[in-house]
């Protein structure tokens, strides 16, 4: 059976089409829990849950016992649901499964009354072939005859997009310079993400909007002072006003890794923009490529006229190099944030560091 995507899978359960098997494999486990979640919510009837459902895990069972438990008949109700975490360290404890052993042939031949819902947090096994997508041995034996869906890791400069979808999709929308502050804040973990969207909702209530105000409120730290002034004032080489910005922040209680951790994205966006500038002509598409909003892409173009490559080389390092002083050393954390801000603006090495720190860094 073709890989199908997780829009289809919930299209089907929204028409209450059920397969007899779904694999449910790739690398962001928490979008694989959500499907798991949606499936067993519209197969598993609750009155019967205690006599016709069953959890396992691939750590403590055998192929053997996924078969046993599958063709089990259902108790007071027309179907089981049998679910596998992790089948991939049963292979890998216990071996793999051929194509004429009683797992083999289950699945050639699933029971008509038992859903089997098998997950896997792993994507090396698919192989390309001239009809596409394939599977290697032993998996091949459930992606053939499953109903099987990945789930493709989301990349950090996807993470926003992804963001402002997921709150498109329940009814709200979220403004560009909001949904930056709040990938800022949160960061790229979609669980930590999808608790603060809950908080956001709980928050503006019966609200269609979400905005940057919000975002603060919640998760945020000052009104005025934040991490998109901040980067705003680097890209527009004002140091008096980055520093300023950056001791404010520290002073709320901001951590000083946000910071750290957006500039880097900052500077990133820059470097990448090098390139898509001589292939891109589109904005819209330039700015999808970058994970931003096109409401921001003019910004990001005139910072980039005021660093140049070396400027911008300088600006990983100095970032780099702020970092490991302030895991490593008992240097004042605002001091540190003010010599990095000085490198990065003015294009030079950072002054005022231990030498030791910086040879280990860059040698």
């Amino acid at each position: 059976m073709p890989i199908v995507t997780p829009d289809s899978l919930e299209t089907s359960l929204k028409h209450g089409k059920f397969d007899p098997v779904y694999f449910l494999f790739g690398e962001e486990e928490f979008l694989i829990d959500e499907a798991l979640d949606r499936i067993m919510a519209a197969t598993v009837d609750e009155s019967t849950r205690s006599f016709n459902f069953d959890l396992m895990y691939g750590s403590e069972i055998s192929v053997n016992d996924i078969v046993e438990r599958s063709m089990a008949y259902p108790l007071m109700a027309d179907r089981r649901v049998v679910v596998v975490r992790e089948i991939d360290r049963t292979f890998a404890l216990r071996g793999k499964p051929e194509e004429n052993s009683p797992f083999g042939r289950y699945m050639n031949t699933p029971a008509p009354t038992t859903i089997l819902i098998i997950t896997a947090a792993i994507a090396d096994f698919l192989t390309k072939g001239k009809n596409g997508p394939g599977a290697k041995a032993p998996y091949n034996l459930i992606v053939n005859h499953a109903a099987a869906v990945q789930f493709k890791k989301i990349y950090d400069r996807e993470i926003p997009s992804w963001t402002a979808s997921r709150i498109k999709a329940r009814g709200k929308e979220i403004t560009p310079d909001a949904v930056e502050l709040f990938v800022g804040y949160v960061g790229a973990s979609l669980r930590v993400l999808s608790n603060e969207i809950e908080k956001l909702f709980t928050f503006v209530e019966d609200r269609k909007r979400i905005t940057a105000e919000d975002v603060r409120a919640i998760v945020g730290a000052s009104k005025v002072f934040n991490v998109f002034e901040l980067q705003k004032s680097v890209g527009m080489k004002n140091l008096e006003l980055a520093a300023e910005i950056a001791e404010r922040m520290l002073r709320a209680g901001e951590p000083a890794q946000l910071i750290l951790t957006m500039l880097t994205r900052y500077f990133t966006i820059l470097w990448r923009l090098i390139e898509l500038r001589s292939r891109a002509k589109d904005q819209n598409e330039m700015a999808r490529s970058l994970g931003i909003s096109p409401f921001f892409l003019n910004e990001y173009i005139a910072a980039l006229s005021r660093y140049p490559m070396a400027h911008l080389r300088n600006a990983f390092e100095a970032l780099l190099h702020a970092d490991i002083v302030m895991k490593t050393t008992n240097m004042e954390i605002p001091l540190v944030m003010q010599t990095m801000l000085i490198a990065i603006i003015r294009g030079e090495p950072m002054r005022g560091i231990p030498s030791a720190i910086y040879e280990a860094a860059f040698g």
